[in-house]
């Protein structure tokens, strides 16, 4: 097991800690099941090999964007946990017209959600971690050539719950992924929201 992993056990341990310690009883007008999607705002991609690196940004509107299914357990009034897959486009990044890159990936992520409750609407701070598989594209000088392998992911949401059925959020993503000795990492932010059933 890839030791870059060990984020994800740890994370989901101290989940199933909280909900051991939370209540049997659930409102009936707690959420759980939601969909939900992304538009990346920013996106930037890196590439570094032997010590070299470069970096490049996709061009604005074409900048990647995330669909995602999940479900959200509802371990305290405040505290909630998600469990989601998600598909993410990582659109494309031209370096100097000699290569271009895209990619996108499918991840499992687990969300811890931190709630602060006001009158008109409640704010939250959302954790993510996720593992999964990225498919990266590269086109140079008429070649391509075409690669998937095993990636993960970390980030950070500051969201806004609108009412029973919305939340409106801000947040960024970091992916990454070694592909023949190059260290791929795409780093993402974006605006989104959720629809909760």
């Amino acid at each position: 097991m890839n030791p870059r992993f060990w984020f994800l056990p740890a994370l989901a341990t101290a989940g199933m800690s909280f909900s051991a310690f939370a209540s049997t009883e659930q409102p009936e007008s707690e959420r759980t099941f939601y969909l939900g999607a992304d538009w990346a705002a920013y996106n930037d991609v890196k590439l570094e090999s032997g010590g070299v690196s470069i970096s490049e940004n996709s061009d604005f509107g074409d900048l990647g964007f995330n669909l995602v299914a999940g479900y959200e357990f509802n371990t305290h009034k405040v505290v909630k946990l998600g469990v989601e897959a998600e598909y993410r486009s990582f659109s494309e990044v031209n370096y100097e017209d000699v290569l271009k890159v895209e990619g996108s990936g499918f991840y499992i992520n687990i969300k811890p959600k931190f709630i602060v409750q006001y009158d008109e609407a409640d704010v939250y701070v959302s954790l993510l971690a996720g593992v999964g598989n990225m498919d990266i594209d590269a086109k140079a000088e008429g070649v391509s050539a075409s690669e998937s392998e095993a990636s993960y992911q970390f980030g950070a949401e500051l969201g806004f719950i609108i009412n029973r059925n919305v939340d409106l959020h801000l947040g960024y993503r970091s992916a990454h992924v070694e592909v023949d000795n190059i260290d791929a990492s795409v780093n993402t932010a974006y605006l989104g929201a959720r629809y909760f059933f």
